[in-house]
C-alpha cells in the first residue's frame, strides 16, 4: 500500500475523490494519543492501561447507558483531541479539501466495537444520510488505545462507493445509534477495504463513502475516535432530525 502524507494535499484530494477515503500513516503524534489514554484513564477512575481502560469501558456500557454516551462525547472534546484536529497541516488539507478557507468542527466522539453490543455497531451507510443538506463533510477516524484490524472489528469501506448516493432505510434502536442502511445488495459490486490501522494512523471518508462497523472476532472490545470538518451548513443546517 503507497504512503500518503498530509503534505501532499493534490494526491489526498486525488485519492479520497476517487476512493471515498484514504489512510494516512504515522500522522498523529504518539504524544498525543499517549494523553488522550490519560484522560481516558483519569475519567474512568484506572490505571492507564489498555485493559484496565476497556474494562472501564464495558462496565460503565454495560451498568450505565447514559453515563457511558457521556463519556464517549466528552473524551473526544478533550485539548489532546482538538489538538490533533487543529493541527496546521491536518486544518489547511481539510480547508483544500473543502475548498473553503471558513470551517467547522462538528460531530465528534468516540466509537466501542464490542460484538455482543448490536447498538453501538453501525450497518452499512453514507454520512450523507445524516447530513442531507450538506455539501461535503470530511471525517477523520482514528484508533486511540489500541491497533485496529479486520480481526477487531475495524471500519469497513466500500471502495468507490463516494460516485453516488444510495438509498437508505431508516431504522431507530433504543438506546442505540439511529441506522440509515444501504442494502448489501447496492454495494455487491464495490470492493471491500478494512481500515488496518496502527495508533498514530487516521483514515479520512467524505460524506458520500459507504462505510461500516466490522465483526470483532477477538472477544476484546475496540474502541476508536472521530472529528469532522465542514462548511456552515453542515455545521449549523445539516437536516437531520434525531429519533424521538
Amino acid at each position: 500500500m503507497e504512503d500518503y502524507s498530509v503534505n501532499n494535499k493534490n494526491k489526498v484530494k486525488e485519492v479520497l475523490e476517487k476512493d471515498g477515503f484514504i489512510v494516512i500513516k504515522n500522522g498523529i503524534p504518539l504524544k498525543e494519543i499517549e494523553l488522550i489514554q490519560q484522560y481516558a484513564s483519569d475519567y474512568l477512575n484506572v490505571n492507564r492501561s489498555e485493559k484496565e481502560i476497556l474494562l472501564a469501558m464495558e462496565n460503565l456500557e454495560n451498568l450505565n447507558k447514559k453515563a457511558f454516551f457521556e463519556f464517549c462525547t466528552e473524551m473526544a472534546n478533550i485539548p489532546p483531541v482538538l489538538k490533533i484536529a487543529l493541527n496546521d497541516k491536518l486544518f489547511d488539507l481539510a480547508k483544500y479539501i473543502l475548498g473553503i478557507n471558513e470551517i467547522y468542527l462538528t460531530d465528534w466522539g468516540v466509537f466501542f466495537n464490542k460484538q455482543s453490543v448490536k447498538r453501538l455497531q453501525y450497518d452499512w451507510h453514507q454520512e450523507k444520510a445524516y447530513f442531507p443538506n450538506a455539501e461535503q463533510v470530511i471525517t477523520v477516524w482514528f484508533p486511540w488505545l489500541t491497533n485496529v484490524s479486520e480481526k477487531n472489528g475495524t471500519m469497513i469501506m466500500a471502495k468507490g462507493g463516494n460516485k453516488k448516493i444510495f438509498n437508505a432505510e431508516r431504522i431507530p434502536q433504543k438506546n442505540g445509534l439511529t441506522q440509515m442502511r444501504i442494502k448489501d445488495i447496492d454495494l455487491s459490486a464495490y470492493e471491500k477495504k478494512h481500515c488496518e490501522l496502527n495508533l498514530g494512523d487516521f483514515v479520512i471518508f467524505d460524506l458520500y463513502s459507504p462505510h461500516r462497523t466490522g465483526f470483532n472476532s477477538t472477544g476484546i472490545p475496540r474502541t476508536t475516535m472521530l472529528f469532522r470538518y465542514t462548511d456552515k451548513v453542515g455545521k449549523f443546517n445539516h437536516g437531520w432530525v434525531k429519533s424521538s
